[in-house]
């Protein structure tokens, strides 16, 4: 009986991957990632040209423009100011993993990034996990975790077909 138990308990480990769902916590709301206003951006603009110098409002198979950025804000580690995300939602920057995303808190240089990573423009979530006062991030393929410095990312398991 016990070999049956642990072969049982053997396989839901494999099955549940290197690390469960519960131990970044559970969605708590959604990042509003929408197209940026008509308006002046200048802020936004600074850190498209700066990490993304070659491609922003340039022509060629990988350039965008900014009606293929979208962008929210929201407090990650409840000091009172909103870190900004920023997508860049172009089919020429598609991966299976979704796509590119920017992490970024406000500094006295201006936005700084803190994280990337990829997501869709509505698969981007705060959990309920928390990491020295830094909330976990959830996309459809990774986590995106606090580790002292800045978001590292870390892929989710794939699943199998069955």
């Amino acid at each position: 009986m016990r070999l049956i138990a642990s072969l049982a308990l053997a396989l839901l480990t494999c099955l549940a991957g290197p690390a469960s769902a519960q131990e970044y916590g559970r969605p708590q709301a959604m990042v509003a990632l929408q197209p940026l206003p008509e308006t002046e951006t200048p802020d936004i603009e600074a850190l498209l040209k700066t990490h993304w110098r070659a491609y922003y409002n340039a022509g060629g198979p990988f350039g965008f423009f900014r009606d293929q950025v979208r962008a929210g804000r929201i407090d990650l580690n409840e000091d009172g100011r909103a870190e900004l995300f920023v997508l860049i939602d172009s089919p020429a920057w598609l991966s299976d993993k979704g796509q590119p995303l920017l992490v970024a808190q406000w500094t006295a240089k201006g936005w700084t990034p803190i994280g990337w990573g990829f997501a869709d423009s509505d698969s981007v979530f705060v959990t309920s996990g928390r990491v020295e006062g830094w909330a976990t991030l959830e996309t459809q393929s990774q986590w995106l975790r606090w580790n002292g410095a800045g978001y590292q990312a870390l892929e989710k398991p794939t699943r199998r077909a069955p």
